[in-house]
Formats: structure tokens, C-alpha cells, sequence
């Protein structure tokens, strides 16, 4: 029987804008006054302005993967992939039922599921043109590039090295461990989507690494639990997505890849090259966050989810290896190997894309005070009129600007625990491509403008990802 080709045929990307933005503008991600989101997981500010300004008709290059479309579209793909997961409020449904049904209810699911392939396309398809797999690959060959893979990630992380260098570490601490709750509080969701269906041993020994994940069903022992413990030992907010304007596009993008290649099982195995390659470097990546929160916290911190992670990790990376990624090879054939080398090379990259986004941001927020009085910027600018009532979200640019307050008092916000930065009239700051920040007015109202400053990102410029093929190992 012959496929009408209009099946399979993806929709004229030019329309993705259309239909994003009438999902945006729904009033549950249209935002509130306060900086964090309260207790209510189906609210999330998607900032529709923000989201009129992207060019939805050219997919991401990769100098733009922490940049202003990369984080618009990666909130958006966080959205979507979390409707189809069960999110509860701890304090029970009570009087947000009406917008549990909005938020999973028929309206926003057919925006849903009109845009997300489009949308995945739009912000995943820098992978293909980032990682090469070439060759013929054994299962000896995988085996070396995931030992090679994984040594190279074997340094303390750069967001770590960032906070040891802090002028205000604690600060600093708080913004990377916001960017962990992201999955840290809804952790392994993706993981679950690779459960079903049959395929043996393999099966088994993923499920042994999910149910290690809930405790083993005790709620107490659960990852999210212990990981909310550490939240609170820093008087931070535990509720899901609390922190949801300081998430960062990079974090976002590497919790929303796991979801990308369950989503779809015809990534199944690109998925298990990812997981794998993620379990191996965490337990010690974990040490050396232990090693750096101790230094900058001492004992007022609870880091249980740290050290169980350094231990049930490291036990986690000798399953994945070895009875699920080289079990699937052995089983399978060299015909799935570069779909499993794809996944380790794509974490790879990501991993280091959540750290370069990290540590820019604790850098750049730490160091504010050299980013004054920039100068004018050049060009047009767009003015932004604020009132104490004005919602409140956060953005970043894929180009250098000048934020300059020409009216009233504002303040700017860098970082979910930062001091706000006080900016009157005339003050000007300069915010470097990718940067997050949020203003709001101070003394009932603000107004500024932004201005670019003349240093663009370059969609085209390549990575240092390139090849991988099997003597890369």
C-alpha cells in the first residue's frame, strides 16, 4: 500500500510561530508579579513577547545553543514533554483543578501535538549536522569510545570551578543547584518511557536502575525526596518549578534530550548511549560537587543526594555499560552500534553545553559590577514599560545589548538568589549574548530600553564536536 506523501511530509515550519505563540498566550504561562513561581506546577512563564520575536523558520546553529531562541524553544519543549507526565501539587489540587484541566485538557494538548515535532526539529537538528558517526563499528570499538568519552569528563565540572572562584560563592552555589532541580525534582520521568513493551535482559537491568531512582518505592529514599532535603538546607523553594525564570537554555536543552529520544523509540538506542554515557560521569561529577559545597558551605548544607549519587551512580555506570549498551550491541549487531555511539556523543556535547551555560551565567552575574555604564549601544531600541503589577519573567539575546532605565527605578535580576542589581535613571548594563536576566520596576514603575551593542552571534560557527568514528577512541 503506497504512503500518501502528505503523512509523512512535516509541516511547513513557517507556521510553527503561529501555532506557538497562540499556546504562549494562554493565560497560564502568561506569568505573575513574583520572581518564583508559586506551589502550582501548571503555570510557567513562557514570555509571549519573547516568543514573537523568534524566527521559528531556521533551526538552531549550534553557537546559538545558549541563546535566546535556543531558550525559548526549549522552555517550550519542557512544557510540552511534562504534559505528558502526571504532575500533582504536594499540597493537594484543591482550588488549582481548573488549571490542571486547562493544562491537560483538549485545547492546549492539540497545540501540543501540532507543534512538538516541528519544534523538536527546530531545536535538535544541530545534532545531526554537530556528530558524524562514520566507519564500521565493533562492539570492542564502542567499548573503547565510551571509556575515552567518559575519561575526558573526568575533571571537576566548569560550573564547579566557576564557584570556587566566586567572589560570592554561596550565590553562586544556589544558581548551578537551581539549574540541577530542573530534573532533580522530577527526576527520571524520561527514563520511565523506556519501560514498556519487550526486549529482554536488557529490560531487566533498566529497570533495576529506575526503581534504584524511587527508592525502591519508599517515598523517603526517592532521588526527588533527598534532593528537596538539599534544597531546603539552603532555604530554597522545593516545590516543582519554583525556580522555572532561572533555568537556564542550556540545562533545558539537556533535560529536554532525554525526553526527545524516548519520546520517539525509533531513538531507542541512541537514548541508551546517552543514559549511559550520563550515569558513568555522574558519580564523579557528584564528588567534586561535594568537594566544592563543603568549601562554600561547610556543614550547613545537606548533600545525602550528592553522596548517594557518588555511590548508587557509580553502580548505575557498571549496569548501563555492561548489561544493557554492550548487551544491546552484542545482541544486535554492529547495525545498531553507531546508534548507541550517536547517544555518548550527543550527551557528551550537551553535558558540556550545560556546563559552558553554567558557569557563564554564575561568571557574568558575579562580575556585574564591570558590565556598568557601557555606553549608549547603536541601532534601535525597543522600550519595555513596567509596572509593580507587571508580570515578572527573564530573557536572554542571541547579541550583545545595553539595557539603559529611561524612567522611574528598576531592578535587574541576574540569578535566583543574587541581590537585585538597583538601576535608575540613565543607569545602563551591558548583557552579553545568552545571558538571563529579568527586570522589574522598583518604586511602582520602569521603563527602559534595549539597544544592541554590536557583537552578534554567528548561527554558522561549528563546534568542536565534529567526527566520530571508531579510531576516535
Amino acid at each position: 500500500m503506497a504512503i500518501d506523501a502528505d503523512i509523512v511530509r512535516p509541516r511547513p515550519v513557517d507556521d510553527l510561530g503561529r501555532r506557538v505563540a497562540a499556546f504562549t498566550n494562554d493565560n497560564l504561562f502568561t506569568g505573575v508579579p513574583q520572581l518564583l513561581h508559586p506551589p502550582n506546577p501548571y503555570r510557567r512563564m513562557l514570555v509571549p513577547d519573547a516568543v514573537a520575536e523568534v524566527d521559528f523558520t531556521r533551526p538552531l546553529g549550534t553557537a546559538e545553543a545558549t541563546g535566546h531562541r535556543a531558550l525559548v524553544a526549549h522552555r517550550l519543549l519542557g512544557t510540552f514533554y511534562e504534559a505528558d507526565t502526571v504532575l500533582l501539587p504536594e499540597q493537594g489540587l484543591g482550588a488549582l483543578r481548573g488549571d490542571f484541566d486547562r493544562f491537560y485538557g483538549d485545547g492546549l494538548r492539540r497545540l501540543r501535538e501540532a507543534s512538538l515535532s516541528d519544534l523538536e526539529r527546530f531545536a535538535f537538528a544541530l545534532l545531526d549536522d554537530e556528530i558524524d558517526v562514520t566507519g564500521a563499528w565493533s562492539v570492542a570499538d564502542l567499548a573503547a569510545y565510551f571509556e575515552h568519552a567518559a575519561a575526558e569528563a573526568a575533571g571537576p565540572a566548569e560550573s564547579l570551578t566557576a564557584i570556587a572562584a566566586a567572589r560570592r560563592p554561596q550565590v553562586a552555589a544556589d544558581t548551578y543547584l537551581v539549574q540541577l532541580a530542573l530534573d532533580g525534582l522530577t527526576e527520571a520521568s524520561a527514563m520511565s518511557k523506556n519501560l514498556g513493551g519487550a526486549f529482554g535482559p536488557e529490560q531487566s537491568a533498566l529497570f533495576k536502575v529506575f526503581i534504584d531512582e524511587f527508592g525502591y518505592g519508599v517515598h523517603e529514599a526517592k532521588h526527588t525526596t533527598i534532593f528537596r532535603k538539599m534544597l531546603r538546607s539552603r532555604a530554597l523553594q522545593t516545590h516543582v518549578h519554583a525556580y522555572w525564570n532561572f533555568y537556564l537554555a542550556g540545562p533545558l536543552a539537556t533535560n529536554n534530550y532525554y525526553y526527545f529520544v524516548s519520546r520517539d523509540h525509533a531513538s531507542f538506542f541512541r537514548y541508551i548511549g546517552a543514559v549511559t554515557y550520563a550515569e558513568r560521569v555522574f558519580a564523579p561529577s557528584f564528588v567534586h560537587m561535594i568537594e566544592t559545597y563543603r568549601g562554600v558551605f561547610g556543614d550547613d548544607v545537606d548533600l545525602h543526594y550528592c553522596e548517594e549519587h557518588a555511590h548508587i551512580d557509580a553502580h548505575h555506570g557498571r549496569i548501563t555499560r555492561d548489561e544493557i549498551l554492550l548487551a544491546l550491541a552484542e545482541r544486535h549487531g554492529t547495525g545498531v552500534i553507531p546508534e548507541l555511539v550517536r547517544g555518548i556523543a550527543e550527551a557528551r556535547l550537551l553535558g558540556g553545553w550545560f556546563e559552558q551555560d553554567a558557569a557563564a551565567q554564575i561568571r557574568w552575574s558575579d562580575e556585574l559590577d564591570a558590565y556598568r555604564s557601557p555606553g549608549a549601544g547603536s541601532g534601535p531600541a525597543r522600550r519595555v514599560e513596567l509596572t509593580a503589577l507587571s508580570p515578572f519573567g527573564t530573557r536572554s539575546h542571541d547579541a550583545a545589548v545595553i539595557v539603559t532605565v529611561e524612567d522611574g527605578e528598576g531592578e535587574l535580576i541576574t540569578g535566583p538568589t543574587a541581590a537585585p542589581e538597583p538601576m535608575a535613571r540613565g543607569d545602563a548594563v551591558l548583557v552579553p549574548a545568552g545571558r538571563l536576566y529579568g527586570m522589574r520596576a522598583a518604586g511602582g514603575r520602569c521603563a527602559y530600553t534595549i539597544r544592541d551593542a554590536g557583537t552578534k552571534t554567528d548561527p554558522d560557527a561549528a563546534s568542536d564536536a565534529g567526527a566520530v568514528t571508531p579510531s576516535a577512541s
